[in-house]
């Protein structure tokens, strides 16, 4: 089990890296978004519903085909024609996509209306339909890169995209003067020339093939998790919409400002130990040491990601007052804590789906994602009205916490995993009291705030000794590590050693 948790953490640490970088890009931009002189506030709001928008198209169009092909390109009884796997997911890919675009095009004025009661940004969602026609045939080449194990060859592809994406948004916006459409044709040519650049990798690993028995298995698999990617978006979708419909665009950007902040630990931490854990999940269904593997894959996730909660949560007030332009942006860090609580439950209920995905179990999945989606729903229409952007926070970690309750549920009766749920709580406990100290500590005077906030992550892991939280080979392996890795004249060693360990397991 030591060389898969090896392998793991060299993805997710390549992974990570990457999606740091993307969300170091996406903070640049947020001052230019903040800023007066290009937008306003309730332009900020409107950027906010529109890339959910763009994330609900792309659940849609992707029609559970990265998904399938992941499952199918590890199954043993078509490990002979990965290449044809590809192709026929990738071509479908493709004929979906330019489906969507030819049906949504001719209506970007009358979804500029129903959602902003005006056609003024009918441009903006013409770009958005197109550019997420792109992303949904990339997020297939993505796949691919991970099922893999691509993990650099993944992020600098997306690195290199986003870079485009950055120059090209902050020109067509400063001296181009195009506004929020602005922002939509950078993302189109980026996503347009990530294709381009990898078609050559894309050709190289296809082979022409279709199979009616394939397609109709894939299909019965995906169709599920269709819907669930569907539910999964909106349910991400759900709190714009809702402050959208029932407060302000100004709630709108506050809340996402807030959502933009907490969100980098789900970029960075829970969809990077995502992308190199799932593949390593299906590949390893027959080892003997799996349920072992998945056990501790949960705790140890939940422990870096908890890690990353109190950080953000505690340096949210600083974080947000110096990206932010704008002092209306600035009572954002007081759901920062729920929104980055509620992220705690994403990675739990993504790690306790093991057993439905290895039983191929996918309508179970869609069905607790659109229990997820209506709860989530029926708390918003009860809590924004009362609490405004507290309830729309509230209403998402509850959520979470329910959505996780359901997969894990159905999932252990599937496939039992005996995980550490004591554990799991104390880190929970321990975390939340820490993550709301910010609140008591941000009247301070600037030195001694950061001071005892960075204290407050520090004690975390040394809070969890208290608790025995550690087993003796765990608390080896971390002395291992720290004396490996502090040692800087080896690190040049250390880091090579990272390589090959793909061919250990």
């Amino acid at each position: 089990m030591l060389k898969s948790i090896k392998l793991s953490f060299k993805d997710s640490l390549v992974y990570g890296l990457g999606n740091i970088a993307v969300k170091v890009i996406g903070f640049l931009l947020i001052p230019l978004y903040t800023d007066p002189k290009y937008f306003s506030v309730d332009d900020f709001g409107t950027i906010a519903v529109l890339d959910i928008s763009g994330l609900i198209l792309i659940s849609l169009m992707a029609s559970g085909l990265p998904q399938s092909m992941m499952r199918w390109y590890w199954d043993k009884d078509y490990a002979g024609n990965q290449k044809g796997i590809f192709f026929m997911s990738l071509s479908f890919q493709v004929l979906i996509s330019i489906l969507f675009c030819l049906f949504l095009l001719p209506l970007c004025n009358q979804l500029s209306t129903v959602i902003f009661s005006t056609i003024d940004w009918s441009k903006a969602i013409r770009l958005l339909i197109v550019a997420s026609a792109l992303q949904a045939i990339n997020n297939l080449i993505n796949t691919l890169m991970r099922v893999q194990s691509k993990s650099f060859l993944f992020s600098a592809a997306n690195l290199a995209k986003l870079v485009i994406v950055l120059f090209l948004t902050i020109y067509f916006i400063v001296y181009r003067g195009m506004g929020v459409p602005g922002i939509y044709l950078a993302q189109v040519i980026g996503n347009l020339l990530f294709i381009i650049i990898l078609s050559g990798y894309a050709i190289k690993n296809s082979t022409p093939f279709f199979s009616s028995q394939v397609f109709r298995s894939m299909s019965k698999y995906g169709y599920p998790l269709l819907l669930a990617n569907f539910a999964s978006a909106a349910l991400t979708a759900i709190d714009r919409y809702s402050l959208n419909s029932m407060a302000l665009l100004k709630a709108v950007a506050i809340y996402s400002m807030a959502f933009k902040i907490s969100s980098v630990l789900k970029l960075v931490i829970v969809d990077s130990i995502k992308m190199a854990l799932t593949p390593m999940i299906l590949q390893k269904i027959n080892s003997p040491d799996n349920k072992r593997f998945y056990a501790k894959s949960m705790l140890y996730t939940s422990f870096v990601l908890m890690l990353g909660i109190i950080s953000v949560s505690l340096f949210s007030f600083e974080i947000i007052k110096v990206i932010s332009k704008s002092t209306q942006f600035w009572s954002a860090f007081m759901v920062v804590p729920i929104l980055a609580l509620s992220v705690f439950f994403m990675n739990m209920r993504e790690t306790t789906s093991y057993g439905l995905l290895i039983n191929k179990k996918s309508r179970i999945i869609g069905m607790n994602v659109v229990i997820a989606t209506v709860l989530n729903i029926v708390l918003n229409i009860l809590l924004i009205p009362v609490w405004n952007i507290f309830g729309t926070a509230v209403a998402t970690l509850v959520t979470q916490i329910v959505y996780w309750l359901l997969n894990y549920y159905f999932s252990q009766k599937e496939y039992f995993i005996p995980y550490e749920k004591r554990k799991i709580l104390i880190m929970f406990l321990t975390g939340a009291l820490l993550s709301f100290a910010g609140f008591f500590l941000n009247g301070m005077h600037i030195v001694p705030r950061l001071i005892i906030k960075t204290l407050c992550v520090v004690s975390f892991p040394f809070l969890l000794y208290l608790f025995n939280f550690y087993e003796q080979v765990e608390l080896q392996a971390i002395k291992g590590f720290i004396v490996k890795w502090s040692d800087l004249r080896n690190l040049g060693k250390n880091l090579r050693s990272l390589k090959g360990i793909q061919g250990e397991i």
